[in-house]
C-alpha cells in the first residue's frame, strides 16, 4: 500500500540531516573562520613562500584583523535582505575560509603529484575564487540576495584578503598564468547558473524555492512565523473537520478531545502546538489525543487555531449518561487494541508498541467506524495512542488493527455497563514536576496527564504525555512496571505535538525518552496516579461534537514541496560533480 502524503513527508523529512550542517553558535562560527585564515597564511609563510617567524607573526594579525573588520562590511552590505543576521555572516565566513584553506593545501599538494612547477600565486587564487563561489551561492539561496547584489558582495572580502596576501607574499604580483582565472570564472559562472536553476524549480507551483527556503529558515532559527505561514495559507484549503469531545463530570472535571487534525508542520508554524492550544482551551483540564490523520491535516497559520479554537464554543451536545463499561484489551503480535463504551459511544485506543508506526491509516478508521455504526454505536472515537517508532504501516499490520478493532467493538458491545467514577491529575497540579519538566527538549507544554476511572472497585488507568510520539519500549516499561504495583492501565497515549520539532538531531525532534530518563517517566505516572486517586468521585459523562470551518495544508502542498527538494538535490549533486571535474583540473592544471 502506498500512502502519497506518507511519502512525501518520508522525503522532507529524510533531508532534514542536512539542516545540521551548520555551526552551533556565531562564536564557534568565528573561531572556525579564524582558524583556518590562520592555518592558511601558515601554509603560505612557511611552506608556499618559505617566509620566517617573523613575517608570520607581523602579517597574521594584519590579515586577520582586516578580515574581521571585512565580516562587518558582509553584513551592512546585506542590510535588507530577508535572512541578514549577523551570526549567519560568521556561518558563511567560516565555511569560506575552510574551502579557500583547503583549496591552497591541495593545490600545493597536486604541483608534486604531477611534478608540475606552477606560480606559488596559483593555490591563493584558486582559493579566492573557490571562496567567491561558495559565497554567492549562500548569499542568494539563504539570504536572499539578488544576484545582481550577491555577486560584488561575494567578491570584496575574498579580494580584500587576497591583495594584502599578494602584497605581503607575492611582491605585489596580481597577474599570473590566465588559465587560473579562465577556471575561477567558469566556477563562479558554475555557481551562478546553480543559483538561477534551483530557485525556478518548483514552478509553477511556487515562484522561487528560496523564498520558501528562506521562510523557512527565519521560522526554525528566529522563531519568525509569519512569511512561511503566508505561504502555507496560500497553498492551503479550506475543510470542515469534526472535533469529538467526551466530558467527564466529577470532583475534577476532564475532557477527552479527539481532534479531526493533525499536529504540525513543525514549530512554530501553524498547528505544531495544536495540543497545548486545546489543553489551555480547556482550562488544563484535558486530554487531546491523537485521532487517525495525517499532515495534510496540519493547520497552517496561528490565525486559523484560533478560528478553530473558537470554533469549539459552539460544539453540540450529543448524549449524556452515567454508566461505561469495564475496559477490555485485545491484541495481535505488536498491534494491541484496547477499549470501553460510554452508553451509545465508544473509545478504542490503537498501539503499535514497542515495534511502532507511523500514522495509521485512514481505511482503518472508515471501516471500525462502519462496523460501529452497524452495532449500534453513535459515536466511535478511535485514537491512534502514537507511543511508539516505527516505518509505514503495512497491510498485515493494518489488517489486524482492524480485526482488533472489530473484536474489541463487539466485545465491548455485549458488555454491562456499570455507574462510574473517575479521578484526574496532571503535572501542573505538583509544582515540582512542573517546573522540573519545563525544559525537556522531549516534552511538550502540556506534560503530563493521567484519569483514573473506577469501576465496581477497580481502576483503571490512562496516561497522556504531550509529546511527539514516544521512544521504543518505554510504554511496556511503563505498564509492566505500575502493574507489577498493582495498577491497570489501559493506555499511554502522546499527543503527537509538533512543539517539540526543529531539534539538531537525525529526527529533527526527540521522542519522549530520548532525554527524560524512563525511570523520571515512571515516577511521574506513579505521583500522577497517587494524586488522581484522591479526587476520584462518582462521575457522569457528555458526548459533543464540533465541526469547524479551517484552512488545512492537504497533500498538494507537500507533495510540491517533495518534488522540488528532490529536483534540487539531483540538480545540486549534478553542479557538484560539474564543480568538482572542473575543481581537480583547475588543481592539476593552473
Amino acid at each position: 500500500m502506498s500512502n502519497p502524503e506518507s511519502d512525501s513527508i518520508s522525503s522532507l523529512h529524510k533531508r532534514w540531516i542536512f539542516t545540521n550542517i551548520n555551526p552551533t553558535s556565531q562564536k564557534f562560527s568565528f573561531i572556525i573562520a579564524i582558524a583556518s585564515l590562520i592555518t592558511n597564511i601558515t601554509v603560505i609563510n612557511f611552506v608556499i613562500t618559505t617566509h620566517n617567524l617573523v613575517e608570520f607573526i607581523i602579517s597574521s594579525p594584519i590579515i586577520v584583523s582586516i578580515f574581521s573588520a571585512t565580516l562587518l562590511f558582509d553584513y551592512l552590505s546585506l542590510k535588507g535582505t530577508p535572512l541578514n543576521r549577523f551570526s549567519k555572516v560568521l556561518h558563511v565566513a567560516a565555511f569560506a575560509s575552510i574551502l579557500w584553506t583547503l583549496t591552497v593545501i591541495l593545490s600545493y599538494v597536486s604541483g608534486f603529484i604531477i611534478y608540475t612547477n606552477h606560480a606559488a600565486i596559483n593555490s591563493v587564487l584558486q582559493g579566492m575564487f573557490m571562496a567567491i563561489g561558495l559565497r554567492i551561492g549562500i548569499f542568494t539561496s539563504v539570504f536572499g540576495a539578488s544576484l545582481k547584489r550577491a555577486i560584488p558582495i561575494s567578491f570584496i572580502q575574498p579580494l580584500i584578503i587576497f591583495i594584502i596576501i599578494s602584497f605581503l607574499y607575492f611582491n605585489h604580483i596580481f597577474f599570473t598564468n590566465l588559465s587560473v582565472y579562465l577556471f575561477g570564472a567558469t566556477i563562479l559562472t558554475t555557481g551562478v547558473l546553480w543559483a538561477i536553476i534551483i530557485d525556478r524549480l518548483g514552478r509553477p507551483s511556487f515562484a522561487s524555492a528560496f523564498k520558501i527556503l528562506q521562510a523557512f529558515l527565519k521560522a526554525w532559527t528566529e522563531n519568525k512565523y509569519e512569511e512561511m505561514e503566508r505561504i502555507a495559507e496560500e497553498k492551503a484549503n479550506s475543510r470542515v473537520v469534526k472535533t469529538l469531545l467526551v466530558k467527564l463530570r466529577s470532583q475534577k472535571n476532564v475532557t477527552i478531545v479527539l481532534p479531526e487534525l493533525h499536529p504540525g508542520p513543525f514549530n512554530p508554524i501553524g498547528g505544531s502546538n495544536l495540543p497545548f492550544d486545546i489543553f489551555k482551551f480547556y482550562s488544563k483540564s484535558a486530554m487531546v489525543m491523537h485521532s487517525i490523520s495525517d499532515h495534510s491535516l496540519n493547520i497552517p497559520s496561528h490565525k486559523e487555531v484560533k478560528k478553530y479554537l473558537d470554533s469549539l464554543n459552539q460544539s453540540t451536545f450529543l448524549e449524556s449518561g452515567d454508566r461505561c463499561t469495564i475496559p477490555i484489551t485485545q491484541s495481535i503480535n505488536d498491534c494491541n487494541c484496547s477499549g470501553l463504551a460510554l452508553g451509545k459511544n465508544v473509545i478504542l485506543f490503537l498501539s503499535k508498541s514497542p515495534s511502532g508506526m507511523e500514522d495509521i491509516p485512514q481505511e482503518v478508521k472508515l471501516h471500525l467506524e462502519r462496523h460501529s455504526q452497524d452495532l449500534g454505536f453513535e459515536q466511535t472515537l478511535i485514537i491512534d495512542s502514537h507511543n511508539s517508532m516505527g516505518e509505514k504501516i503495512e497491510n498485515q499490520d493494518i489488517n489486524n488493527f482492524i480485526y482488533l478493532g472489530e473484536k474489541c467493538l463487539e466485545k465491548i458491545k455485549d458488555s454491562e455497563q456499570f455507574p462510574f467514577k473517575i479521578g484526574y491529575s496532571n503535572s501542573f497540579q505538583i509544582d515540582q514536576i512542573k517546573n522540573e519538566m519545563k525544559k525537556s527538549s522531549d516534552l511538550g507544554n502540556g506534560q503530563f496527564g493521567l484519569l483514573t476511572i473506577s469501576i465496581k472497585d477497580n481502576e483503571y488507568g490512562l496516561c497522556w504525555c504531550d509529546s511527539n510520539n514516544m521512544k521504543n519500549g518505554i510504554r511496556e516499561k511503563i505498564m509492566s512496571t505500575l502493574k507489577q504495583e498493582g495498577h491497570n492501565i489501559i493506555e499511554i497515549c502522546t499527543s503527537d505535538t509538533h512543539s517539540t520539532s526543529g531539534k539538531r538531531n537525525t529526527k529533527g525532534y526527540y521522542t519522549l525518552g530520548d532525554t527524560t530518563n524512563e525511570t523520571k517517566i515512571i515516577d511521574i505516572f506513579r505521583q500522577l496516579i497517587k494524586l488522581s486517586q484522591k479526587s476520584i468521585n462518582e462521575s457522569t459523562y457528555e458526548i459533543y461534537k464540533s465541526e469547524s470551518k479551517v484552512m488545512v495544508m492537504g497533500n498538494d502542498q507537500f507533495d510540491d514541496y517533495s518534488k522540488a527538494l528532490e529536483k534540487s538535490f539531483k540538480v545540486t549533486k549534478i553542479f557538484l560533480g560539474i564543480t568538482f571535474v572542473i575543481y581537480i583540473a583547475m588543481l592539476l592544471i593552473t
